[in-house]
């Protein structure tokens, strides 16, 4: 196959990408009144001035109810800038925990209708998780000010996932420094232009949102939840699990009533994760604490499932489920739990998509996360319908505002759902249509299914010129070159698609909407910003740029294209063209001509896409 390129399996790791250069795209893209981030215009929320979506999340403004949940989208800053842009108002920061270094597998995501994931907590160091919220917070409101909108956002800190990982002192430095981030703002900002600054309130978060995992004991959630609320004054979400309903409750849900039958429980995680009688206990007495501490204390439905399928990539091991049943478990819970401890703030996040939006918001649940949603076609501009659909509801019921519009009922919405065919198996089995054929370096579809639906924003279009590349090889030693002829190679399309290396975790959630086979986090061009990453990975193969030249690499071998003076050069030898691309040669080395063509092309391709001269 022609410009293939392969790249072997590895651990992967993020390099966030310099504030300074998402501020100057974010402002010029926004400016320019196109894509943003890869985001259609079109999806950016802009509020409807007839109706207001505006609440508080114990206290603190709230522009809409809507979010992302904890999760692959809210980690690194243009992600948070993506949620705002598409009409979320509380971020749900990705869970944070002691252990900063975890091995995830690859892939790690896969949604073709249904929800499986292995990943679980941050991929960056903790301090980079700080930087990253932070840059996340003055991002948004520099888009705030951009678009004339009000910020009036909650950023909200998920911790995880024991007592002695959330005392720890480098745990206590991340709650502290979100609590007071003047220092980091102050330096983050002096990073700017003066024309690229804004003011951004000293104070990034206030509460947290507890992700107690599969098999935390009772008094270790509770333990948890009072360190919170006592050390650091926080309003304090505990995030509760599925498996409250018990083993029995579950698989009466999922099996009988759902139908997924493929998906198998494990006991044993029913047996180490909070029951019920302990919640009703629990619940009290971290009510009595936030009291006196002057916070507030709710609830959230729910966490994943643990458990095993055959559907996902994975192999046979644990896994995390979410989607359309996790819906059906969590607002069954989320009714039980509303029954029994009225007016106890609940938040939701399980299944959430544009259809049942505003029959969540219409309980009283608040704020309403998403997650597997937003890994779908179109990705963060599937935000802008929930908000639509909302305000249309808003409309329909002669409503200006969410107070007389919330009703309290939240057992209705959870009886809607079991009846609604939608969360069943049978209506969630069929993956997105695969044409057969394989994807390669260049000339795929070229559909940009894979672009919005990337949660990093890693996934970029770039143009190249549709022409015949010269066929054949040139072979050289000792000044002498050898030219081979053959047949030329064509560039079919001028629209391509390209990965940046930096932002991609290989998450691979933009192989089951890829149309092709072979994932194009896998297949497609891998352009390196930080050198860091291109050190650190010699066995991944693509480009990045050197001053004004582009590197090569690729099986190993390693190609420098400098076009100031129109030379290719290999660890061997060096190849210079000409004015009229006459080739002068010294050493040893050999490429395609249709490869050196291809570098000249893709030098001043990739630059454009990403901008590197900013």
């Amino acid at each position: 196959m022609l410009f293939s390129i392969t790249i072997r399996a590895m651990a992967s790791e993020l390099y966030p990408l310099p504030l300074s250069s998402l501020a100057r795209r974010l402002v010029r893209e926004l400016r320019a009144g196109g894509p943003v981030y890869g985001m259609a215009r079109s999806a950016i929320w802009t509020p409807d001035p007839a109706r207001d979506l505006s609440t508080t999340h114990f206290g603190q403004p709230m522009g809409t109810p809507l979010g992302p949940a904890s999760g692959p989208h809210t980690q690194l800053a243009q992600n948070l800038v993506l949620c705002f842009l598409g009409g979320a108002r509380f971020m749900e920061l990705k869970t944070v925990q002691i252990l900063d270094q975890l091995v995830i597998p690859r892939p790690c995501i896969h949604v073709p209708h249904v929800g499986y994931n292995v990943e679980w907590s941050q991929e960056l160091r903790i301090g980079e998780s700080l930087r990253e919220y932070a840059k996340g917070w003055i991002l948004c409101h520099l888009a705030a000010r951009e678009l004339g909108l009000s910020p009036d956002l909650v950023f909200d800190m998920s911790l995880g996932y024991d007592l002695a990982g959330i005392q720890s002192e480098p745990m206590h430095a991340f709650i502290s420094s979100l609590l007071d981030a003047h220092e980091l703002l102050d330096e983050l900002l002096a990073e700017l232009p003066p024309e690229l600054r804004v003011e951004v309130p000293g104070q990034i978060s206030r509460s947290v949102t507890l992700s107690t995992f599969h098999g935390c004991p009772a008094d270790e959630i509770e333990a948890i939840a009072a360190h919170c609320l006592r050390a650091h004054g926080l309003h304090t979400i505990v995030k509760l699990n599925p498996t409250l309903l018990g083993l029995e409750g579950v698989q009466g849900l999922l099996h009988q009533r759902l139908g997924y039958t493929q998906i198998q429980l494990d006991p044993a995680a029913f047996e180490k994760d909070l029951r019920w009688e302990q919640l009703e206990r629990m619940i009290p007495r971290l009510q009595e604490l936030a009291g006196q501490q002057g916070v507030g204390l709710g609830v959230k439905f729910s966490n994943t499932l643990v458990c095993r399928s055959p559907d996902p990539p994975f192999g046979e091991g644990e896994m995390y489920l979410s989607g359309p049943p996790l819906h059906v478990l969590a607002i069954s819970l989320a009714a039980r739990f509303a029954a029994q401890f009225p007016g106890l703030p609940i938040s939701f996040s399980a299944g959430v998509d544009a259809q049942n939006f505003p029959a969540l918001v219409q309980t009283g649940i608040s704020p309403v996360t998403t997650c597997t949603d937003l890994l779908k076609g179109k990705g963060y501009g599937r935000l802008c319908a929930y908000l639509r659909g909302l305000e249309a509801r808003l409309a329909e019921q002669g409503h200006s505002g969410l107070e007389p519009f919330v009703d309290g009922r939240v057992q209705a919405c959870a009886d809607l759902a079991l009846r609604d065919p939608r969360y069943s198996r049978a209506q969630n089995s069929v993956a997105p249509k695969k044409v057969g054929s394989e994807l390669v370096l260049l000339d795929c579809l070229t559909c940009d299914k894979c672009i919005p639906v990337c949660p990093n924003a890693a996934i970029f279009a770039f143009d190249l010129p549709t022409r015949p590349l010269p066929g054949g090889r040139l072979s050289w030693r000792e000044g002498l070159l050898h030219a081979e002829e053959g047949p030329p190679v064509e560039v079919k399309r001028r629209h391509q698609i390209g990965i940046t290396v930096d932002a991609c975790n290989r998450c691979g959630q933009c192989d089951p909407v890829c149309p092709e086979d072979g994932g194009p986090f896998a297949t497609k061009p891998n352009l390196f910003l930080d050198p860091r990453a291109w050190d650190e990975h010699p066995d991944r193969d693509g480009f990045l740029f050197e001053g004004q030249a582009l590197l090569w690499r690729r099986g190993g071998q390693q190609l420098r294209w400098d076009p100031s003076t129109r030379t290719l050069s290999l660890a061997t030898g060096s190849l210079r063209l000409g004015e009229d691309d006459s080739p002068h040669c010294t050493g040893s080395g050999e490429i395609s001509r249709a490869d050196l063509h291809l570098l000249t092309l893709l030098t001043t391709a990739l630059r454009t896409a990403w901008s590197t001269g900013d």
